[in-house]
C-alpha cells in the first residue's frame, strides 16, 4: 500500500489539529488546514514525522504553531537522515620495515578484500608457499 505513510501522517496532523482547534474552525477550513499542514510536511520520512508532531502536540496551543513546531523538532534528525553516507574504506598498512612492531599476520588469514588490497598496492606478493609480505613495501 504505497499510500500508508501519507494516511498515517494526515492521521496524526488530524489529531494535533483536534487538541488545538478554535471553536470557530469549520469543517472546510480544518481540511485546508489538514492539506497546507501536510504539504508543508511531506519530505519527512514518517519516522522522523512520528517525532516530530509527538513533540509538537506537547507544547502547541494553537493551529498555526504545529507545523512550525514539527520543523523545529524534527531538523537535527531530519539533517542526520540527509547526511552523506558513504561506506568506510579499509586500508593495510605495512609498516616502514619488516621487522619493527608487531609482527605481520599470515596473509592467508586475511580477508579477500585486504589481500586484494595488499597485493594491488605490492605489500604481499606470490611466493613459493602462497602470498608473502614483501621485503620492501611501498607503505
Amino acid at each position: 500500500m504505497h499510500d500508508e505513510p501519507e494516511v498515517e501522517m494526515i492521521a496524526m496532523l488530524s489529531a494535533s489539529l483536534a487538541l488545538v482547534k478554535p471553536a470557530g474552525m469549520t469543517a472546510k477550513e480544518a481540511a485546508d488546514w489538514l492539506d497546507a499542514a501536510y504539504d508543508a510536511l511531506a519530505h519527512l520520512p514518517l519516522h522522523i514525522f512520528r517525532d516530530g508532531v509527538r513533540a509538537a502536540r506537547l507544547t502547541c496551543d494553537h493551529p498555526a504553531k504545529i507545523v512550525p513546531a514539527v520543523i523545529e523538532a524534527t531538523k537535527d534528525a531530519l539533517s542526520w537522515h540527509n547526511r552523506p553516507k558513504t561506506p568506510p574504506v579499509l586500508r593495510l598498512v605495512a609498516p616502514e620495515k619488516l621487522g619493527v612492531g608487531e609482527p605481520l599476520p599470515d596473509p592467508e588469514t586475511l580477508m579477500p578484500g585486504l589481500k586484494r588490497i595488499g597485493v594491488q598496492q605490492g605489500w604481499l606478493v606470490e611466493g613459493p608457499n602462497g602470498l608473502e609480505w614483501a621485503e620492501e613495501s611501498a607503505a
